[in-house]
């Protein structure tokens, strides 16, 4: 028990199998943390390779998490926080001997050079075994935050001199997605749900006595291939048992305002910002670290344009990251949804043919490791 070295933590993830990161059976095939506890139970779950804490969008300390993780007998657990190792250098300083940690993180890339790609699409990047005292990580990742932040409120100021009738605020819009005030993951996707939310509540319920992401987060599982503005007013309706009208042109045409404005703020084909991670770049840089191993993080939420989009992910992960490459999620307990029944099978073909070993974990962001939200 302790903290693992790369060599021990590749050790232990080459023996453990699906059941090994399942709590148990979903109720509901299609909705996450609907499943039932029967393999803690059983004590056949015994891995959650993907848990954050209060230093990206998790809700428990690092204390807290070693403390919930050995409850559970023979834990391995690791750290993934998006984009800081922060979390991993207060875990060294702890040195639990309760449990197997892994010490890694969860880097937001995105990726613009795939064949034929219509847009930018995000892929998130796990890296086990990591040295938290390496300073050339510990500079990529502050620079990246620095800019990401500055990115955030330089929108936050164009949309206010666009709109300033909402009065936007990082603040509220960290309601959704706490990382936004911390300069981690994303800018544009935060601020489409916080921009379209505040928008419509406004419109239908100038007095409410709620936020606006509380109907997001109520019924999230409503939210899919329909605009996020239609979605919304769904979660909305549900949310506050009222039919509501058709949103008026006047107020979808302050939506678009604010998209023109956020969508600046994150890279499109051809153009990578500053404040963004390469996927292969980056890729290539964890590879020149003197210790890291990665895995592809849940790669059915990288929604695929075409079938061959996971041969074109998994031939540059191995391309870029030689021999560090090594992983990829399979046992992803957290996705919702029909998606990622329908990909699955492909995804874990061609995972094989490039030899990629399996992973997995819940993508804890709550009190557990054995679920992922908290909002519920």
């Amino acid at each position: 028990m302790g903290i693992l070295s790369e060599k021990d933590f590749i050790k232990k993830v080459k023996i453990l199998n699906e059941i090994s990161y399942k709590a148990g059976e979903r109720q509901k095939a299609d909705v996450m943390d609907s499943h039932d506890m029967r393999y803690v139970e059983s004590g056949d779950f015994c891995a959650n390779l993907h848990i954050h804490t209060k230093h990206s969008d998790g809700i428990m300390t690092v204390e807290q998490l070693i403390q919930k993780a050995g409850e559970i007998p023979n834990m391995l657990i690791a750290i993934t926080d998006h984009d800081t190792i922060d979390g991993c250098k207060t875990a060294l300083e702890i040195r639990p001997d309760n449990i197997d940690l892994a010490l890694g993180v969860e880097i937001s890339t995105v990726a613009i050079n795939f064949p034929k790609q219509p847009k930018p699409l995000p892929i998130h990047l796990l890296v086990y075994g990591i040295n938290p005292d390496n300073k050339e990580l510990s500079q990529f990742l502050d620079r990246k935050r620095d800019l990401k932040l500055q990115l955030a409120k330089d929108t936050i100021i164009n949309l206010n001199n666009a709109l300033p009738e909402y009065s936007f605020t990082l603040e509220e819009a960290a309601l959704c997605h706490p990382m936004i005030l911390k300069g981690q993951d994303e800018i544009a996707h935060p601020m489409k749900k916080y921009t379209c939310g505040k928008i419509l509540l406004n419109h239908f319920f100038p007095n409410a006595d709620f936020s606006y992401e509380k109907p997001f987060f109520k019924y999230k599982y409503l939210f899919g291939q329909d605009p996020f503005a239609i979605c919304y007013k769904r979660a909305l309706e549900m949310y506050s048992g009222c039919s509501l009208p058709l949103i008026p042109d006047y107020i979808s045409e302050k939506i678009q305002i604010a998209k023109d404005i956020y969508i600046q703020s994150h890279p499109s084909i051809g153009k990578m910002l500053d404040a963004f991670s390469s996927f292969e770049e980056t890729v290539e840089f964890i590879a020149s670290l003197d210790c890291g191993v990665m895995s592809i993080a849940h790669p059915a939420r990288t929604r695929a344009y075409t079938p061959e989009f996971y041969t074109y992910l998994f031939n540059n992960f191995k391309k870029f990251g030689k021999d560090k490459a090594m992983f990829f999620e399979k046992y992803y307990q957290s996705y919702e949804g029909r998606y990622f029944q329908e990909w699955s099978p492909l995804i874990n073909r061609t995972a094989e043919n490039f030899n990629l070993l399996s992973t997995g974990g819940m993508d804890s962001h709550g009190s557990s490791v054995t679920s992922r939200c908290p909002h519920y």
